[in-house]
């Protein structure tokens, strides 16, 4: 056995069962070892090497295990990059697998020569390059330890050829997996009873108690102890974008989702009203708090926090208190304590009033998504899709032109349903990608992928491996001929001095049908429903490009942006 072999055997170990990358030319034995192996692991070949780190992330998301992606060295492990910092920061366990150049070429001038241990460091938990053959069991042990447990995040490996050649000695050195590292998160850890009950004590005291969650509560699994908890105590939970979904938007608890980017006005009002706020998962980031103006400061207010990582605790807001642990099992937990201590609230006037604003909200929101004009406004595509929407519909967006329609407009049914959006760095191009990824974990489900002309432009070419693996996807593109998002802030910001954000619309479904999807050109409301319906019957990829109306026609939903349109009117 050689050290690629060595690799695979580990991954076999961990359960894995896909692994997504890119060949080169350093890391033909492992795919010589993939070959010969004749395991159930499938290798998922990307056309890009960020496509695989974005499928790989997008596994990780839905599966519940760590993602793993490969790629060669040099520009390969470069190309990587943007994916594994993506999960790294959205605390998704990635594993990025490079192989390397040989040691004995280090400071030769080896063509693809890159110190891939420093380019990792700053985005990932832990980056080794594993220079003994016999050192491949003890170090992926370590890599998925430390991609699973804590807060999850992303490990990079480098495999220099030496390490990939040599023969492995399985006398010497045993083969085995830890198998508590093979899901995430791994090892969870639950609150001190002491700090448990007393917020218990201050949740039962408040009169206005809101909870708000974020991204950590999905990647916990939270939603069915977070529900209870919200019925039990009559409390409304709002949302950050990463935590959208967590409830059935249609529950009457549910308010919608707070922060900047695609606000519902009656989630704000929650939070400012509130006496008592309790945070789930929520990094209370600079979208999620509008620049940490919300909430305001408010005498007496109560700010409690459940985070798995103890470096968020108090690092944004001053907390009345603070409890590390997982957050499913933190609030389940809490629901126990609290229907020992309690007894169930009924739903108060406060939060009839608060339901009766948002019925008044999606009523005054019906009248945009009746609207027929041309090109067509992104909030009638978004309404159109919700009627195709069901309780194991995935959507996966980019975050440029949909995320304000989506997170201010979709509507979820919770249960297996979700929506993945890359929030960390908002990178482009991770929708169609994303896709991949989502269809291996979950083949189940319905996919639709959204995203802009500049996200497609980044990632066109996984149109083909979606069609090559015939992935049962329903991909939209708003085509609005632009960089949209920086064009409406060139609008806002920079008196309508619209610089390198334009370009030709051409026709996209050409290039769709060029890879071997079926495509379909949309421009009017008529079209977008007969499109949306063949879309959703059929069992193949279908590419709907729908051309939609600029965000620098009419400004978004972004509060910020709203608020600054709004002093240029009264000027």
């Amino acid at each position: 056995m050689i050290g690629a072999q060595a690799i695979v055997k580990m991954l076999e170990k961990y359960h894995v069962d896909y692994i997504f990358g890119v060949p080169g030319d350093t890391s033909i034995k492992l795919y010589e070892a993939l070959y010969d192996n004749q395991s159930c692991i499938r290798h998922i070949m990307a056309r890009d090497e960020r496509s695989a780190s974005f499928m790989a992330d997008a596994y990780a998301r839905l599966s519940h295990k760590p993602g793993i992606c490969e790629c060669p060295s040099g520009a390969g492990s470069l190309y990587t990059v943007p994916g594994v910092a993506e999960a790294n920061a959205s605390s998704i366990p990635l594993i990025v697998i490079t192989s390397d150049i040989p040691l004995s070429g280090e400071g030769k001038q080896t063509i693809t020569e890159l110190d891939t241990q420093k380019l990792y460091e700053s985005i990932t938990k832990w980056a080794s390059v594993v220079k003994s053959v016999h050192k491949i069991p003890e170090v992926m042990r370590r890599a998925f330890r430390i991609a699973t447990t804590g807060r999850p995040g992303a490990i990079h490996l480098a495999f220099p050829k030496e390490t990939l050649y040599d023969e492995f000695s399985k006398e010497t050195t045993e083969l085995y997996a830890d198998e508590n590292c093979c899901t995430y998160p791994a090892f969870r850890t639950r609150g001190a009873r002491v700090e448990l009950e007393a917020m218990v004590e201050l949740m039962a005291g408040a009169k206005k108690l809101v909870i708000i969650v974020g991204g950590g509560a999905n990647h916990s699994q939270a939603g069915e102890s977070i529900r209870s908890m919200a019925e039990w105590m009559a409390a409304p939970v709002v949302s950050t974008i990463s935590g959208q979904g967590i409830m059935p938007d249609d529950h009457p608890m549910a308010l919608g989702v707070i922060g900047d980017n695609g606000f519902h006005p009656h989630a704000h009002r929650a939070m400012e009203e509130a006496d008592v706020l309790l945070y789930i998962g929520c990094k209370m980031g600079s979208v999620s708090t509008i620049n940490w103006s919300m909430p305001s400061e408010k005498p007496g207010r109560k700010i409690l926090q459940i985070d798995l990582n103890p470096e968020m605790l108090g690092n944004n807001f001053q907390n009345t208190l603070s409890v590390a642990g997982d957050a499913k099992l933190v609030v389940e937990d809490l629901v126990t304590l609290l229907k020992g201590k309690t007894t169930q609230k009924e739903t108060s006037e406060w939060t009839n009033k608060l339901n009766s604003q948002r019925q008044t909200f999606w009523k005054e929101a019906e009248q945009a998504f009746q609207v027929d004009s041309t090109p067509l406004k992104p909030q009638r595509i978004i309404a159109e899709l919700n009627r195709h929407l069901n309780e194991s519909t995935i959507v996966i967006s980019d975050a440029g032109t949909p995320t304000p329609y989506i997170t201010r407009y979709l509507k979820l049914a919770a249960k297996d349903s979700r929506f993945i959006i890359p929030r960390a760095y908002g990178g482009l191009g991770y929708a169609i990608p994303a896709v991949v990824g989502a269809h291996f974990a979950r083949p189940d489900a319905k996919l639709v992928g959204l995203f802009g002309d500049g996200s497609l432009g980044m990632s066109a070419g996984e149109l083909e491996t979606i069609s090559r693996l015939n992935i049962p996807a329903v991909l939209i593109h708003f085509n609005n001929s632009s960089f949209g998002w920086i064009k409406a802030l060139q609008k806002l910001h920079c008196n309508e001095k619209y610089f390198s954000v334009d370009f030709n619309a051409n026709d996209p479904a050409k290039v769709a049908q060029g890879f071997g999807l079926k495509a379909l050109s949309i421009e009017t409301a008529e079209e977008l429903v007969q499109g949306l319906d063949i879309a959703f019957k059929s069992k193949d990829p279908i590419f709907l490009d729908v051309k939609s109306e600029p965000e620098s026609d009419e400004i978004p939903p972004v509060y910020s942006w709203m608020q600054r349109q709004k002093k240029h009117d009264n000027k």
